[in-house]
């Protein structure tokens, strides 16, 4: 007699699938491996780039989510939060060391300190992967509003269509002489809405392959993955792929989704700031593992750039992984 057998592999629609876990897992993975290798820069108060902009002072955004005066960003997103971290031969991310209060303690106002966890006026609080600070309430829009923070360099990024539903955002190096101008078209877009370079861009490819385990259950599980490196020269563009594909062979810990969901533990809440004592990398996957995929089968090509002085390359792999209980 012929009985229901229900679905393998899922437990309910509202888990995280794998290829969710795959894709996250690897960008959080590349984003901490990159920051220990010192994938950043630090911006000190009054700081001047070449040009002799100030790299410290925050331009006043157009953003028409919020009252004019409420936001203000920097010339870089995906400022940094996590302390305890320090390239080779250079010094740490500028981050406050109160586990309580992670990332930058304040910012200045008219070259007054206003601390993050301040309230009144000045009220705050900083979205760290725009790479902005909101105020509770609009300040003057003539305000000159600087803060002291350390910018990741290379972006790892969904790639979500990249760069074909994100405007590329070139020469951001620096602050240029039109960075504070509101109505200045290149600035004018929002950090949500533009991809600053260079950047490592990953997508999950619907396809993919099963073998085997073992006697009585269980399948290797093989999904293709492509890494779109893109940077505003060749030799930063060389660096990214070489930077992908010679991670060949290695294994990437998966991060439990559900479990870290379950227990509220996410870093950053829902405007971007670090949650109290939030958890790195490495915490999160100790803490929540979800197993491991070895990534293999890497491969390089070419890729055809639209946007003028934008150079790309792709790195395709495999990600082999066990799912025991299909």
């Amino acid at each position: 007699m012929a009985s229901y057998q229900p679905l393998k592999g899922i437990t309910s629609i509202r888990d995280y699938s794998l290829n969710n876990s795959i894709q996250d897992s690897l960008l959080e993975y590349f984003d901490w491996a990159l920051l220990e290798k010192g994938n950043y820069f630090n911006v000190t108060k009054g700081e001047l780039a070449p040009n002799g902009q100030d790299m410290s002072q925050l331009r006043l955004s157009s953003n028409d989510s919020y009252a004019s005066g409420q936001v203000w960003e920097g010339f870089r997103s995906n400022w940094i939060w996590q302390s305890g971290v320090s390239g080779v031969g250079i010094d740490p991310p500028i981050v406050g060391s109160d586990p309580d209060n992670p990332g930058i303690s304040g910012v200045y106002i008219d070259g007054n300190f206003e601390p993050t966890s301040g309230v009144g006026t000045y009220a705050h609080h900083v979205d760290y992967f725009n790479g902005r600070v909101v105020f509770d309430n609009p300040i003057p829009t003539g305000s000159v509003v600087q803060a002291e923070y350390s910018y990741k360099y290379i972006n790892v990024v969904y790639a979500n269509n990249v760069p074909w539903l994100r405007q590329i955002q070139t020469e951001t190096d620096v602050p240029n002489e039109n960075f504070r101008e509101v109505s200045n078209g290149s600035w004018n877009v929002l950090p949500e809405s533009r991809l600053q370079l260079p950047a490592i861009a990953m997508e999950i490819v619907p396809i993919r392959r099963f073998k085997g385990y073992q006697l009585g259950g269980g399948q290797w599980v093989y999904t293709d993955i492509i890494a779109h490196c893109i940077a505003e020269d060749d030799q930063t563009r060389n660096m990214l792929v070489d930077i992908v594909s010679l991670q060949n062979d290695k294994t990437v810990y998966m991060i439990d989704g559900d479990a870290l969901d379950a227990s509220s533990k996410y870093p950053l809440d829902q405007n971007g700031s670090p949650t109290p004592s939030a958890m790195f990398y490495p915490e999160i996957i100790e803490n929540y593992n979800g197993g491991n995929f070895r990534l293999i089968n890497t491969t390089v090509e070419n890729m055809k750039m639209t946007t003028p002085n934008v150079f790309g390359g792709i790195v395709r792999f495999t990600t082999e992984g066990i799912k025991p209980t299909i």
